[in-house]
């Protein structure tokens, strides 16, 4: 913003000629008083108005005039205000909403700091605003994307002026996007931040999130997990209902612990029919709560007709295949047997009797040519396969080659210099985690051994890797499904995870979600989708990952989708992930359950199509939490070399708000000098008529 403090004008020069002025009028006047011979009156005039022109003329160049224009202002850097306006600003805390606590602010001097800021609003997307309207608009959006307004803020600038900082209004309550840190340190400029609310927060019950048992089995009862945390209603007890089409099929009656903390409530299920179930999980209403919409949450449980058929083949003993057998034996939902290696073992085996086949180590004699002819035919047709390498395989030299895209070590594994790092933004279900309690895979201690060269590169998602080289990987492969991995000591990451206190299922449940993922049922479906999370909070992107085939069953990255959704033409955003890969979003989709169709086709013929079913949640992601988050807005400061205050407290910087101008003087002249020859040509111009007129009057 620029304003002008000042303009003037100012005029130099030597004015003493000006006393040289009348006696030269005076002169011209006398001299024409006389004239040979007499003429007319105004021909006299015409004479002198000339003669003196022509002198006051020959007098301005010898006091040379210089006129100056000086023009004085002041430039504003360019500050843009960014206000929270989602619907957690509508909290009310000692009686007054948050939103109000920023108006009164602002009329109480911080709108007049603020004043020559460039002012937007934000919620799960930003939008320029203006001051005199900025508190009037209503609360909007089902989410805080704190992220995106960061990432908005130097585009509302202009040409001339470049942002210099950015002040943040808000509670905090980041819960949509991409991290808001990486978008400041983006940004280039300090962050103000200044927090509405309060840390403690307001009386009331949430339902957290909700662990589903996994793949049931119909006619078999299950637990169903939920967490819950409370402020305000310590020693009251609560009802939790679990709801099936419209029918409780289980309660339990909890009674709150200490205000803030995480509690476990595992509630039994009673046997379902065979099918993907919806449950709706419930928490009764208390008296008093700052809001109903976090109590309610819906989760879909696939119930399967009957348990799944494994096989595990191990090339030897080993610690890593111990951990393997007692974490797979724990799972009520496979039928598994467990054997060590011995020749002619897969003539012995009728691999179209299992659901999925585990291969262990294997040395390159025991997993010869005619082993993974048979293996590889057996997941063409559909069968799941989970292939492990370790150091027996790694130190033979790996195993016979196949046209199976597996993680195959040639040389001996070498230490991994740090924890696996997950791929696939952790939304493939072999590691996803439904809630907070499993471990964090950043957390564990390095492998004792991985991949030191492989056979060949990874072709497929990758699901942990160390260093850019992959320790997992899952493919599509034919009509099947398979997971390979290339690493040892993943006992010791769980004997380490519950030696120190944590919790140890980050690891079992990585082997349980790989099997139960390889014992889905593709058929010859060319084209497969998968939504990444079966249930959505409002204001979430529902997200559908998809897979193409050709009808050589091989990946398809050119190919163009219709949707419908419950019946409706819906289309999503798509992102093509390579491979053969797609994601499909669809943003702000209103709470309910959604059946999906989609058909994929390129240039007008159709590959295949698909369908399922997700669900979008009534609890937003507004109401998941309504504390004000000062850690998050303390980051986003300091990471940019700002400073966070309360709101309260926002007089501290002031000077940082509203900084100071800079003064810009500009200075122009305008002279008169001889070498200007259009100030010569008026000067012999003068002169030139004067002696023509003279002439032609007959003049001496």
């Amino acid at each position: 913003m620029i304003d002008s403090l000042d303009t003037g004008l100012t005029l130099h020069g030597t004015w003493w000629w000006l006393l040289f002025w009348p006696p030269v009028l005076w002169f011209v006047r006398h001299t024409y008083q006389q004239t040979r011979p007499p003429i007319s009156t105004a021909a006299l005039l015409w004479l002198q108005l000339l003669r003196s022109l022509v002198f006051s003329m020959l007098l301005a160049l010898l006091i040379a005039p210089i006129l100056s224009y000086v023009l004085k202002q002041a430039e504003y850097p360019l500050v843009v205000t960014l206000i929270d306006n989602s619907q957690s600003m509508t909290i009310r805390e000692a009686g007054t909403s948050r939103r109000q606590a920023v108006a009164d602010s602002m009329s109480g001097g911080l709108g007049l700091a603020l004043q020559r800021s460039v002012v937007g609003i934000f919620s799960d997307h930003p939008v320029r605003s203006t001051w005199s309207n900025v508190l009037g608009t209503p609360t909007s959006g089902q989410a805080t994307n704190i992220g995106s307004a960061l990432e908005q803020a130097p585009r509302w600038g202009t040409e001339r002026q470049r942002l210099h900082a950015a002040v943040i209004i808000s509670d905090g309550r980041h819960n949509l996007g991409d991290h808001p840190v990486a978008a400041a340190q983006e940004l280039g400029v300090p962050i103000y931040a200044l927090g509405v609310g309060s840390a403690i927060p307001p009386d009331d019950v949430q339902l957290v999130s909700v662990e589903p048992p996994g793949p049931m089995l119909s006619g078999h009862p299950a637990v169903l997990r939920i967490f819950l945390r409370q402020w305000g209603f310590t020693g009251r007890r609560a009802q939790i209902d679990v709801s099936l089409q419209d029918s409780v099929v289980a309660s339990e009656v909890r009674r709150f612990a200490d205000p803030g903390v995480l509690e476990q409530v595992d509630i039994p299920l009673p046997p379902m029919p065979a099918g993907l179930q919806s449950l709706s999980i419930r928490v009764a209403s208390m008296e008093g709560e700052v809001t109903h919409q976090n109590n309610v949450e819906t989760t879909l449980v696939q119930v399967r007709p009957h348990r799944l058929n494994v096989l595990a083949v191990t090339g030897g003993a080993s610690p890593d295949f111990a951990f393997l057998h007692r974490t797979l034996a724990a799972d009520s939902s496979l039928t598994i047997q467990f054997f060590t290696h011995e020749r002619g073992w897969i003539d012995k085996v009728d691999l179209s009797d299992l659901d999925v086949l585990i291969l262990h180590d294997l040395s390159r004699q025991q997993f010869g040519a005619e082993t993974a002819r048979r293996v590889e035919q057996f997941v063409q047709t559909g069968g799941g396969l989970l292939f492990l390498a370790g150091d027996r395989q790694a130190n033979s030299g790996g195993v016979a080659s196949s046209g199976l895209p597996l993680l195959v070590p040639t040389r001996p594994l070498k230490s991994a210099s740090g924890p696996p790092v997950i791929g696939q933004h952790g939304q493939h279900p072999a590691i996803r985690h439904t809630d907070d309690t499993g471990l964090d895979w950043s957390r564990l201690p390095p492998l004792l051994g991985m991949a030191s060269a492989l056979e060949r590169p990874a072709e497929g998602p990758v699901l942990l890797s160390v260093d850019s080289t992959p320790v997992a990987m899952a493919v599509t492969y034919g009509q099947g499904r398979l997971i390979t991995t290339v690493g040892s000591g993943f006992w010791r990451l769980d004997l380490l995870a519950s030696g120190v206190g944590e919790t140890p299922q980050t690891i079992r449940r990585f082997w349980r979600q790989s099997v139960q993922w390889l014992g889905l049922p593709e058929a010859t479906r060319k084209v497969r989708s998968t939504p990444e999370q079966a249930v959505v909070k409002h204001g979430q992107a529902a997200q559908l990952q998809i897979e193409v085939f050709d009808e050589l069953m091989q990946p398809f990255s050119n190919a163009d989708f219709n949707f419908t959704l419950n019946g409706e033409i819906h289309r999503p955003t798509i992102q093509r992930l390579g491979a053969g890969r797609y994601l499909a979003s669809w943003p702000n989709l209103v709470p309910g359950s959604y059946s999906y169709e989609l058909s994929a086709t390129s240039q007008d013929v159709v590959l295949g199509d698909d369908r399922g079913e997700f669900s979008v949640a009534v609890q937003t992601l507004e109401m998941s939490d309504q504390r004000l988050d000062e850690e998050m807005l303390q980051q986003i400061a300091q990471a940019t070399g700002g400073a966070y205050r309360s709101l309260a407290q926002w007089p501290e910087l002031a000077e940082k708000l509203s900084p100071p101008p800079s003064l810009d003087r500009e200075t122009k002249h305008a002279a008169i000098e001889v070498a200007q020859s259009w100030w010569l040509f008026l000067i012999i111009g003068g002169l030139s008529i004067e002696w023509i007129l003279r002439k032609r009057w007959g003049l001496l």
